[in-house]
């Protein structure tokens, strides 16, 4: 038998620990406790695992360095020719209309609608606009490619592509009457 059983668990199955540990800290704390406990005795003694360490004198379990966090960079030099490279949850989740406004769906536009009314359905199946700064890091993120005007058959987009009302994006002269 193992004298340290967080060993035991990390030798058996890694991932496991990592759940584990997590789980322990932020679903149930009162067993963080019951654990922080029985770290603190002497059923732990001579167990060398990173994961325990001591503060003021008394072993307490680190899983700082076994929870993950996913993040969504921009590669700035690729491996094989040094180039920047999109991040492609961006041009899965948002579009890009041709005067350089982002738009994305509704959060939560599949979910529940047997609860939702037919105005909220209505109101869910509607694209809003991102804002200034959110625009601002979703051209970073993207290369040159995604910024040019794509046009395909039948686009339901199309009317929404110019912006003729606006000074800045207006392309057509404005008519005078």
């Amino acid at each position: 038998m193992f004298r340290c059983a967080l060993t035991a668990i990390r030798t058996i199955r890694p991932i496991l620990f990592q759940n584990y540990a997590a789980r322990i800290l932020y679903d149930q704390p009162r067993t963080f406790s019951a654990l922080n406990t029985r770290i603190n005795s002497n059923v732990y003694t001579g167990c060398t695992d990173s994961n325990l360490s001591l503060v003021n004198n008394k072993q307490v379990l680190d899983v700082s360095n076994n929870i993950i966090i996913p993040t969504r960079a921009v590669t700035k030099f690729s491996l094989k020719k040094g180039k920047r490279k999109t991040v492609k949850a961006v041009v899965k989740r948002f579009f890009r209309l041709h005067w350089g406004a982002w738009i994305r769906t509704k959060i939560g536009r599949h979910k529940k609608l047997w609860k939702k009314s037919q105005a909220q359905k209505r109101r869910l199946r509607q694209h809003v606009f991102v804002n200034s700064t959110q625009t601002v890091l979703l051209d970073k993120m993207v290369t040159k490619y995604w910024k040019r005007p794509k046009y395909y058959v039948d686009d339901p987009y199309e009317p929404y592509h110019t912006r003729e009302e606006y000074h800045i994006t207006r392309r057509k002269p404005r008519e005078t009457y």
